[in-house]
């Protein structure tokens, strides 16, 4: 396993920051890179952002990684909820 990545996430993770968001998340994965979220910054999140980590959760599980959010905030939750996903639950990759 290679070594582990953190990056922190913005106040607005929004469909504004996905595209550079998307491409940093693309560049700390490598291999089996374990990749965390720190979200103690997000004041405001979007559905956007949601599916973004689900399809980086699911690209990760493909090449034997994973990623984990970490320090989530009322904002983040808000933006899973309205989703129709549960903030709390762990995620459930798609193989």
């Amino acid at each position: 396993m290679s070594k582990s990545r953190t990056l922190r996430m913005p106040a607005q993770c929004d469909l504004r920051s996905v595209q550079q968001l998307r491409d940093e998340m693309l560049a700390a994965f490598g291999g089996d890179s374990p990749v965390t979220l720190d979200c103690t910054a997000v004041e405001r999140a979007d559905v956007a952002f949601v599916q973004l980590v689900l399809a980086a959760e699911r690209s990760a599980a493909r090449r034997g990684a994973t990623l984990t959010l970490t320090n989530r905030t009322t904002g983040l939750d808000i933006a899973f909820r309205r989703a129709g996903l549960d903030p709390s639950a762990p995620p459930t990759p798609v193989l």
